[in-house]
């Protein structure tokens, strides 16, 4: 009888992560389910996945709450699938989906399923006020409980997970940059400049996410806003707009009172060449599990002003990749940013950037999840 596995994120997008997991998982033998939320109908995603001989099932989640209706019918429909299939592996993803899947799973772990929970950041940190800490702590620690290993991708994560009461912590160096897709992506830099309009005479500082508040585009903004010439910079957004709770209307009316150049550049499928336009990397993040894009442009030898916290801490180096600020601190901000439009202080710094990717590498992180699926599923 073939071994069967069920992986869960919270929406299909997310599956693009976690395309190295599933290959493993078919090399070993397992038929492979996937449970997420299809609302945004994503046709390739879906193609991948038939190609990947994956059984998707659709099921909608609220992921700021975990007491919602959507959920409590996610919950029902992923207990049913318990009940209909025996897995011998369930690998769950992202916090509201760690939480509901892992619950769910309760009674099948005493069966023989082994629950395997990635947390991508926690949500209590050592910035996090005592509200926040003591409810997401004791969230994250009630479900525990009912894993057989949790798998984190930042040091600080790692830490406090060992504390929460799973007997198996891993720590991986998150699921990997490929950058060799980097080498391929050669471009005239000022042709592509003018495609995504932006002047070949401005520094173009760029920043990767959602337009969110935990993204914290907002502080980038009012740090350029500090600088005398803050005309010479151009600050580039790469993200969704964020239906609720977005920061876009914000953002816009603080650049427009000061002065700030921005341009917002959406969704975009052209990443690698965006960043190859690039002077500054920022990631103002309030609360990050590790951040790729930052590897990504720290890949491009572009060094990075960043904040203090969880993952990015892994990789800038203050004065070596890049600078690191409290997340709130624009003057701290502006500094790194101004430090950095020294094009000396950026190139001597380019091969540092390049050097400390390599621990990133999807080859590295690769290697260490196949370690921890031989280990926790032998």
């Amino acid at each position: 009888m073939q071994k069967e596995a069920l992986i869960a994120a919270n929406f299909i997008g997310f599956f693009h992560f976690l395309w190295d997991d599933i290959d493993m998982l078919n090399q070993m033998g397992y038929k492979i389910y996937a449970i997420g939320d299809n609302e945004k109908k994503e046709d390739y995603t879906l193609k991948i996945m038939a190609e990947k001989n994956v059984t998707f099932i659709d099921a909608k989640i609220d992921a700021k709450s975990p007491f919602t209706k959507n959920n409590i019918v996610y919950y029902s429909k992923v207990k049913d699938l318990l009940k209909e299939h025996h897995f011998d592996v369930i690998h769950c993803h992202t916090p509201i989906v760690g939480l509901l899947v892992r619950c769910a799973a309760r009674k099948y772990r005493k069966q023989g399923t082994v629950v395997i929970y990635t947390t991508h950041g926690l949500a209590f940190t050592h910035l996090s006020s005592k509200k926040e800490y003591f409810i997401y702590h004791t969230i994250e620690a009630f479900a525990s409980r009912f894993c057989d290993a949790i798998i984190t991708i930042n040091k600080e994560d790692y830490e406090s997970a060992k504390k929460l009461y799973c007997k198996n912590v891993f720590h991986i160096n998150g699921v990997g940059v490929d950058t060799e897709k980097f080498k391929s992506a050669d471009i005239d830099r000022d042709a592509y400049r003018k495609k995504i309009n932006i002047p070949k005479d401005k520094l173009m500082i760029l920043a990767i996410g959602e337009l969110s508040y935990r993204k914290n585009h907002i502080v980038i903004v009012k740090a350029l806003a500090k600088l005398a010439d803050k005309d010479k910079y151009v600050l580039a957004i790469c993200g969704r707009e964020m239906t609720a709770g977005g920061t876009g209307k914000d953002i816009r009316e603080i650049a427009k009172d000061n002065g700030v150049n921005v341009t917002f550049l959406g969704f975009r499928s052209d990443i690698p060449e965006v960043i190859k336009c690039t002077d500054i990397g920022v990631m103002p993040s309030i609360r990050e599990g590790l951040g790729l894009s930052g590897i990504e442009m720290l890949s491009e030898g572009i060094p990075l002003v960043g904040s203090d916290v969880q993952g990015i801490r892994e990789y800038i180096v203050n004065g070596k990749t890049g600078y690191l600020c409290h997340p709130f601190d624009v003057d701290a901000f502006a500094k790194g940013i101004e430090k950095l439009s020294d094009s000396e202080t950026r190139e001597s710094m380019k091969l540092n950037c390049k050097e400390i990717v390599k621990q990133f590498d999807i080859r590295v992180s690769v290697e260490q999840r196949k370690e921890i699926y031989n280990q926790v599923l032998k």
